[in-house]
Parts: structure tokens; C-alpha cells; sequence
């Protein structure tokens, strides 16, 4: 059941952990709300980053959704990332609670000149 649907990022924490050679080695705690569509609710992400005086180099990626998923109250744990040359992150559904239990999938997440979005194709 895929669909797409737009959120907006309600916080983003940032702090640097190792730098040495032009390579920057950071972490950010990120929330996000959705809200309109088949996800209402919260978000919460863990990123580790790694970032170059040309730019980012990569991400990865731990976040919990809670609220409702097409109407059922639980949440669901993704993990995702990727590198500066891909114009998306791809990811999975790798837990889930309450009525979404048994939930699996894969999620693209995706930030352009349309703001950032989120298609989530799931089971269960």
C-alpha cells in the first residue's frame, strides 16, 4: 500500500564529535510532523553524518514514527541514509507497536524544490 505524503521538520540539533582532516564527523536529533494524509503524528531521528568542505558525504539514520498509520495508533521504527551523489534516502520499517505490530516495508524519503516527503510502502 504505497503512498507519499509531505511532513515538516520541527527541530534539527546538530553538534560536531571528530573533525580532523577536512572530514567532519557530526550528529543531529531531529523531530518532524505529519500531518494530512495516512501518517499524523511525531517523528523522532538519530542521524550521524559526515560532511566535507565540498558538502555532506553520507547519513544514516534511526527514527521512531508515532501516531496513527491509516487510521491504527502505534509506532514504527525506520532506519535509513544515504550519499551525497543519491538524490533520495532509502530505508526500512524494522519495528512497529500497538496496532501497527507486524508492520514491514520500505520508506524513501526525499528532500527537493516539492519540500520533503516521505513514501512509505508497507504491509501488515
Amino acid at each position: 500500500m504505497p503512498f507519499t505524503q509531505s511532513f515538516e521538520i520541527t527541530k534539527w540539533d546538530q553538534s560536531t564529535y571528530d573533525e580532523a582532516d577536512g572530514v567532519e564527523l557530526g550528529r543531529a536529533t531531529v523531530t518532524k510532523s505529519f500531518a494530512d494524509g495516512e501518517l499524523v503524528g511525531t517523528s523522532s531521528a538519530e542521524l550521524l553524518m559526515a560532511g566535507t568542505p565540498a558538502g555532506p558525504a553520507a547519513y544514516t539514520a534511526v527514527e521512531r514514527f508515532t501516531g496513527t498509520l491509516a487510521g491504527r495508533d502505534g509506532s514504527f521504527v525506520m532506519v535509513h541514509g544515504a550519499t551525497a551523489d543519491e538524490t533520495v534516502s532509502r530505508g526500512k520499517i524494522v519495528a512497529a507497536t500497538g496496532d501497527l505490530t507486524g508492520l514491514t516495508g520500505t520508506v524513501v524519503f526525499e528532500h527537493d524544490d516539492k519540500g520533503p516527503r516521505l513514501t512509505v510502502d508497507y504491509e501488515g
